[in-house]
């Protein structure tokens, strides 16, 4: 790890729920965490981590479990002060599976009231057929308005497989909608995957309308095939400053464009998974900061 740079200022950073989630990822039928609750928000605090997330299957597992006040008191007496929920899905669904959107973003909504939740990840879903930006824009607007209501804010993130691929379409749908709770999620592996240099970031995206960010790292590699893309994803995540993406240049623009909101680390890949979970903790925490104390040094 790198000396800490005189002078830099640090953000809070947020635990991304796969971080202290332990042996478990995204694509599973179950990803409930084998780690307790209990565990995790103590190694996510005593590690330094101003924010935990936390996914659908765990939130349900403690809201079944211990229930939403405990889970909230642990959250709380740790000192962690950022809580995210995810992952909001199915929300531009018909039929059938638009019941089954709307009860996850009841849970969803429901668990990010009781904890106080800063934002809700809102994804969407997975595909090689896209439905057209106008579908997507008008349902998302509907959802931004039920999220105000409940006074609870989106960060819609966009993934290279599915309906929203590239950060271009989800600024369209974000922007379509006028809901001070329709914000963007940017996470750098999107961006950097679909080709989108950090020079040209904020030339696409406004910052006002972003709501929360995401760092990590990979290989340059970008897959077309859309199983290939999520399995990268999944699977092949670095710590900060050890992958391809250039992620000291990636927050310096992000800061120049004047964004000051905290900034998650999503470090998803078998060899975060394989480590044990206060061990990866730091490791991501001690790497991340080492990329801020990288970008201070940029113009």
């Amino acid at each position: 790890m790198t000396d800490r740079t005189e002078g830099t200022e640090y953000p809070d950073l947020i635990a991304t729920c796969w971080l202290s989630a332990g042996d478990v990822s995204p694509g599973l039928a179950d990803q409930t965490s084998p780690v307790p609750i209990a565990d995790r928000v103590s190694m996510v605090a005593e590690s330094g981590w101003a924010g935990i997330g936390l996914v659908y299957a765990d939130l349900i597992s403690a809201r079944d479990g211990i229930g939403y006040e405990e889970l909230g008191r642990l959250i709380r007496d740790a000192g962690i002060g950022i809580v995210e929920v995810e992952f909001l899905e199915g929300w531009w669904q018909t039929g059938a599976e638009r019941v089954a959107g709307d009860a996850l973003r009841d849970d969803l909504f429901a668990a990010a009231t009781a904890l106080g939740a800063r934002h809700i990840k809102v994804g969407a879903g997975m595909t090689d057929r896209p439905l057209p930006v106008a579908t997507m824009a008008s349902a998302f607007a509907d959802l931004a308005a039920q999220a105000d209501d409940a006074g609870i804010r989106l960060a819609l993130e966009a993934t290279p497989f599915s309906h929203i691929p590239t950060t271009e379409d989800a600024v369209a749908v974000v922007t379509a909608s006028d809901s001070p709770a329709a914000g963007l999620m940017i996470d750098i592996w999107h961006t950097f995957k679909s080709g989108t240099p950090h020079d040209d970031l904020y030339k696409i995206v406004p910052i006002e309308r972003v709501a929360a960010l995401e760092i990590d790292d990979g290989p340059a590699i970008r897959h077309t095939a859309i199983n290939d893309i999520f399995l990268d994803t999944i699977n092949d995540r670095k710590y900060c400053g050890e992958g391809d993406f250039d992620t000291a240049t990636f927050v310096r623009r992000t800061l120049d464009a004047g964004y000051t909101g905290p900034w998650g680390v999503e470090v998803i890949s078998n060899e975060h998974r394989a480590l044990p979970v206060a061990e990866g903790l730091k490791r991501a925490r001690d790497t991340a900061l080492a990329t801020f104390d990288a970008a201070a040094r940029l113009s």
